[in-house]
């Protein structure tokens, strides 16, 4: 899975005239009004299986942007999204059954370990181009579970994993799975922060136009002083520490944390949500979370076969839609301004 390149985008006048000013502030208002109305509906639905499915939309829209900033923006082929996803789910949890440790403190802990992760992973892999960079993350993923399974004396919890984390307690209020509305809410807000970091603040500051130069023209930003592999691991601990954090969060929502979360289904769902919904092209990258965790719960009567339907699916929509939905919804914007 290759970021796609958009030389009508490579220019500084355009990258800044789409980053700033009137855009930015059309963009916030937005995204802020699409989150309020989300909140309207799932409160106004009221129910437990409505709030789990927006539990969950929320939950990956956080990991997918952080996914998109290395794909999309960056041109990274980073393919240990799930890593920081396990990391920050373990930290938190090993932090709060082993140590003893409250959720509230847990959670933001394991930001950081997931951050400091994704720079260790970054330090190699800035020396590395293209497809060499794809091997080396991926190698990380498939090595991951057998570490986690062979560290069961650190607290890991071998192939079993770590069970019985303490839910959240805020404001002398703990927030039990049963209460979906609560974590529903809690969800919107952690995917809220994580989104708005990514896409309107690090892209939008002069770090995310020096990565769409690397993306787009790496020779030039290299002539203008852009420190590539600076930026690139600044990247990856950004990207590593909101995903990191929403695994955390993941992990406290369903009070356990397996080896499971870095198995063949779970990757390749992320992978469907970027490539339907478009790298590099926001609110694409969200709009594939929606669709294919959507999809994934109408397909469940389909039981073995539903990655099977998924992946028809997902190669229907592409040959449908080859500029993937970010790309379809903002030509479909464009003819209607014109």
């Amino acid at each position: 899975m290759k970021s796609k390149t958009h030389t009508d985008h490579s220019s500084p006048a355009r990258i800044t005239s789409r980053f700033t000013g009137d855009h930015y502030v059309r963009d916030s208002l937005a995204f802020l009004g699409s989150a309020l109305a989300v909140l309207a509906l799932g409160l106004l639905i009221g129910e437990n299986y409505v709030f789990h499915i927006l539990i969950l939309i929320c939950i990956w829209s956080a990991v997918i942007a952080g996914w998109d900033l290395l794909i999309g923006y960056a041109g990274v082929f980073n393919y240990a999204q799930l890593v920081f996803f396990a990391v920050g789910a373990y930290a938190s949890a090993m932090l709060s059954v082993s140590a003893g440790l409250p959720a509230v403190a847990t959670i933001p802990l394991a930001a950081v370990i997931g951050g400091i992760v994704g720079a260790l992973i970054a330090i190699p892999t800035a020396r590395l181009k293209g497809e060499y960079v794809a091997l080396f993350t991926f190698a990380v993923h498939l090595a991951l579970p057998a570490v986690l399974q062979q560290t069961r004396g650190l607290g890991t919890g071998g192939s079993t994993g770590v069970l019985g984390l303490p839910p959240i307690s805020l404001f002398g209020q703990t927030f039990y799975a049963i209460n979906k509305q609560a974590w529903f809410v809690m969800a919107l807000i952690v995917a809220v922060l994580c989104i708005y970091l990514i896409y309107f603040v690090a892209l939008r500051s002069r770090f995310g136009l020096a990565l769409l130069a690397m993306r787009d023209a790496p020779a030039f930003s290299e002539a203008l002083g852009v420190n590539g592999r600076r930026h690139q691991i600044f990247a990856f601990a950004i990207s590593a520490a909101i995903t990191g954090f929403a695994g955390a969060f993941y992990a406290h929502y369903t009070s356990v944390v397996t080896p499971r979360i870095l198995g063949t289904e779970f990757f390749l769902m992320a992978m469907v949500m970027l490539a339907i919904g478009g790298m590099g092209r926001f609110p694409g990258a969200l709009l594939g979370v929606v669709v294919v965790i959507l999809g994934n719960e109408f397909l469940r009567s389909f039981d073995s076969y539903r990655l099977i339907v998924l992946g028809l699916i997902v190669i229907l929509s592409v040959i449908a839609l080859p500029e993937e939905l970010g790309g379809f919804l903002k030509n479909r914007m464009r003819k209607r301004r014109a």
